[in-house]
């Protein structure tokens, strides 16, 4: 069970243990980013009115809007330019307030890792 935020009851959710490196695997709703509680349209709210020159939202702790907005200014000297947009992270697939610098795309994975097959036993 795990807790989101705008939701009162936990929400379950389904892991998996890969077999060959022992990580753990959790499925998350597609409204949220990996590591956050906020859902992505919130946080992406709380970006664009602070970057529009407005105060915090007063109904999310200022602390966490300011972790967040620490997350996306570093997100957005990645590539070098300090103008890179919070669109244009959003665009390219970039977890756009995560502070990590190895783990910031959001990478689909085009098939399941191993293949289904039905095998039978001789009788």
């Amino acid at each position: 069970m795990r807790y989101f935020d705008d939701l009162i009851e936990p929400v379950a959710v389904k892991r998996w243990r890969c077999a060959d490196c022992r990580a753990v695997h959790t499925l998350r709703p597609s409204s949220h980013w990996r590591r956050f509680w906020a859902a992505i349209a919130t946080i992406s709210a709380c970006i664009e009115r602070k970057l529009q020159g407005k105060i915090w939202d007063p109904s999310i702790s200022r602390q966490r809007q300011q972790y967040w907005m620490r997350g996306y200014r570093r997100q957005s000297l990645f590539d070098g330019s300090p103008a890179a947009s919070f669109a244009k992270l959003l665009r390219s697939a970039i977890v756009a307030v995560t502070h990590s610098l190895t783990d910031r795309a959001v990478i689909p994975w085009p098939q399941p890792p191993y293949p289904r097959f039905a095998a039978t036993a001789p009788p």
